[in-house]
């Protein structure tokens, strides 16, 4: 009896915890952002586009889809459930739709930081920031 008494004592603080157990870091989430900004941004490619162009677009899908799965992986292992995880991808393809529109909305990172994240290469610096004093004078 003591044990069930505990046991129901403890199961709000269970469930408090797993409410707040769901978190993913700033990168992960952009690595989610991007991936679905990046299959929006070229899944519909206007008529006409030369074959060359749509493999290209391709692999900036492909390359989205690989960002999608892999934070995906990152946000269950964060402790999302897949509804809330599918509840966060829904949101994100219309925030990332009405920006690849251009409906006004502003996009959380640049074309640049996306890509970035595609080639492993070091995103480049946002424009609050200064720019390396050694590199300045190579931009202009």
């Amino acid at each position: 009896m003591n044990r069930l008494i505990f046991a129901l004592a403890l199961a709000p603080a269970l469930f408090t915890t797993g409410a707040f157990a769901q978190t993913v870091s700033d990168d992960v989430a952009k690595q989610l952002w991007c991936g679905e900004a990046l299959v929006v941004a070229f899944s519909n490619p206007p008529p006409g586009v030369p074959s060359e162009q749509l493999a290209q677009a391709q692999g900036f899908i492909d390359g989205g889809n690989k960002l999608i799965d892999d934070a995906s992986q990152k946000y269950l292992d964060g402790g999302f459930t897949e509804e809330a995880l599918t509840k966060v991808k829904t949101d994100l393809v219309t925030e990332v739709t009405a920006v690849v529109g251009g409906n006004g909305a502003s996009a959380k990172y640049t074309f640049d930081e996306c890509n970035a994240l595609l080639t492993g290469a070091p995103a480049p610096a946002s424009s609050s920031e200064a720019p390396p004093a050694s590199s300045s004078s190579a931009a202009k």
